[in-house]
């Protein structure tokens, strides 16, 4: 299974309608209104919005820019969708766009400025107060992670130092006296060279303290009861290890490992497997796969063909689902892969380290089962699993490289922006992600409380990254179960 095409469930259909006129007015989750302030004058507004429509049309010329009620609207490549952190159906930006508001306000706000991450989008709220004009710059603006490093600092910039944009403060009238002011002459001040002393000598800067580094592992506790959970990488590069010291400690105190599958013993059941592909995998002749895709993924499928140098003949015979197993499971040996080595993934690396140190391992499913699980997909869902695979084939070295470093730095968020980003234009592959990801983790949440009776504590899992993340991640099932929960991090590292 491969992660790029793990899409998310929160995408709804039916929001899709309800929601497409409202790309101007509802902004991402958690959208909090600045109901405190009454809006300033144009004097103050105007030359603070010019800078910022300036900045946002230098790098999106297409945006739709408006200026409403006193607050600067800016919208390019939004859809709607259901927020991750809120369930609430609100709209976002896609792959390049961007959706936000600057409003200035009179006084300081109550609104903590945060960033909140949605995934595919982050949203960032900032407040900058001015305290000449005694007014504040209420601001909103959600982009994907692709978006421009420039753009974002530029933008930031801007709105942190909008004072700098507003005209000077009024300026007392001449002639107005204060009795509460002394007006008594000042005598003239003559600069005296000061003897430097420690007091007033600039202090070094102290040295910024290292934070803890992530990993991508967890520990869930239960009375006496421990489970250790580790996201794997199927595939990995050498410069992945050594893994991390507490990973390995942590599996070298285990009473058992479990994974998905035990693929080192290579348990398939061959009758069964030909059996699921000539009842599930293949059409009955004369019947064939060129006959049943859709015009948009036979054009895909022709342009993968003429770069892999293959023929219909090779896949003809077989449904969307296990021509798309055929292809997937291929991959390192297509395209710039070299780097990369099945023999180096995360989960045989513990498999065969339990081998040697005669450790115990379970497993939560069967290849057969894996298997089963795509050929039970609706015809039109086989069709777009299987188109979304091959259009992102190309990139796959830019895409794992993404994935390795949500790895390395233990980013939860990022990990799963990157194997859900297809779910905003994908809908349709929502059954694919409920068979994939959301009903495998109940399941294996579900079997983990009896490996823990019978298999004893510590438990050291390692499944997949993906299902690590979520609402309907491991560690969030686990926890929904009485576990205590913890992302482990490492120790850091010391230098001589």
């Amino acid at each position: 299974m491969t992660l790029r095409v793990v899409i998310t469930m929160a995408f709804s259909l039916f929001f899709i309608s309800t929601l497409a006129s409202n790309a101007e007015t509802k902004l991402s989750a958690g959208q909090a209104s600045e109901s405190l302030g009454a809006p300033v004058s144009t004097a103050l507004t105007k030359p603070v919005y010019e800078e910022v429509e300036k900045l946002i049309r230098t790098y999106y010329p297409n945006a739709k820019i408006s200026d409403k009620g006193g607050k600067l609207h800016f919208e390019f490549k939004v859809a709607p969708h259901i927020s991750t952190s809120t369930n609430l159906p609100v709209v976002g930006p896609k792959e390049g766009g961007i959706l936000g508001e600057v409003e200035i306000k009179l006084g300081k706000s109550k609104i903590p400025p945060r960033s909140i991450n949605e995934y595919y989008y982050q949203t960032v709220l900032m407040s900058p107060y001015c305290a000449n004009h005694d007014c504040h710059l209420a601001v909103r603006v959600s982009y994907p992670p692709e978006t421009s490093s420039d753009f974002v600092d530029k933008f930031k910039t801007v709105v942190n130092e909008f004072d700098s944009l507003l005209p000077p403060p009024p300026q007392p009238i001449a002639g107005d006296t204060d009795s509460s002011i002394n007006t008594a002459p000042v005598a003239s001040i003559v600069a005296v060279p000061t003897v430097p002393t420690v007091a007033n000598v600039p202090a070094l800067p102290a040295k910024p303290a290292v934070a803890p580094r992530k990993l991508f592992f967890w520990k869930a506790t239960k009375g006496t009861d421990v489970v250790y959970l580790l996201g794997t990488i199927h595939a990995a590069p050498p410069s992945l290890y050594p893994l991390p010291k507490e990973i390995e400690s942590a599996f070298n105190d285990s009473k058992c490992l479990i994974v998905e599958v035990d693929i080192s013993k290579r348990k398939v059941d061959p009758a069964k497997l030909h059996q699921l592909v000539e009842t599930s995998g293949k059409y009955a002749p004369p019947d064939k796969l060129s006959k049943h895709l859709s015009p948009s993924t036979k054009r895909v499928f022709d342009a993968y063909l003429s770069w892999a140098g293959e023929s219909w003949a090779m896949y003809d015979q077989y449904k969307p689902w296990y021509a798309r197993e055929m292809i997937t499971a291929s991959v390192p040996r297509r395209g710039d892969l070299s780097k990369l080595r099945k023999g180096l993934g995360i989960d045989l690396h513990f498999l065969e380290k339990a081998l040697v140190r005669k450790t115990p391992v379970a497993e939560f499913e069967t290849v057969e089962f894996q298997l089963a699980l795509d050929s039970k997909l609706a015809p039109d869902v086989q069709d777009k699993l299987l188109q979304v695979s091959l259009l992102e084939m190309k990139d796959t070295d830019t895409f794992m490289a993404t994935i390795f470093d949500a790895w390395k730095s233990g980013d939860t968020a990022k990990m799963e922006r990157t194997a859900v980003h297809n779910s905003v234009d994908n809908p349709e592959l929502i059954p694919f992600t409920m068979a994939l990801l959301n009903n495998r983790n109940i399941g294996m949440a579900a079997k983990i409380e009896p490996f823990l009776k019978t298999k004893g504590s510590p438990l050291f899992v390692a499944v997949g990254s993906a299902h690590m993340v979520g609402e309907t991640g491991l560690p969030n099932l686990l926890k929904k179960q009485g576990f205590e929960v913890e992302q482990l991090t490492a120790a850091p590292e010391v230098h001589h």
